[in-house]
């Protein structure tokens, strides 16, 4: 099986950066930020050699995978895969407060 393409949403892209961002300001560093990137590359390339793996949500196209506290949404195309969220819900519980 090919590779699939992965193609970020500018939903996810804002929500990826914001993730990154909020982590380099809390720790005052970029080390984290970039583990976690590594981490999500290493989790995307995966994926585009299996797109299956992740679960299918309820309206049966849309699939979640997680990672740690993160989730990623997307949907499969022939050529490609369709990033369309990235989040985690310590942050929301965090902005919350």
């Amino acid at each position: 099986m090919a590779n699939k393409k992965i193609v970020w949403s500018e939903l996810a892209k804002l929500e990826l950066a914001a993730t990154l961002e909020f982590y380099l300001l809390q720790n005052g560093t970029p080390d984290y930020s970039i583990k976690l990137l590594n981490e999500i590359e290493d989790l995307l390339t995966t994926l585009s050699k299996s797109e299956f793996i992740g679960r299918l949500t309820s309206n049966k196209t849309t699939r979640i995978v997680s990672m740690k506290i993160y989730s990623i949404f997307y949907e499969i195309n022939m050529i490609k895969l369709k990033l369309f969220h990235f989040g985690t819900t310590v942050k929301t519980l965090i902005t919350e407060k």
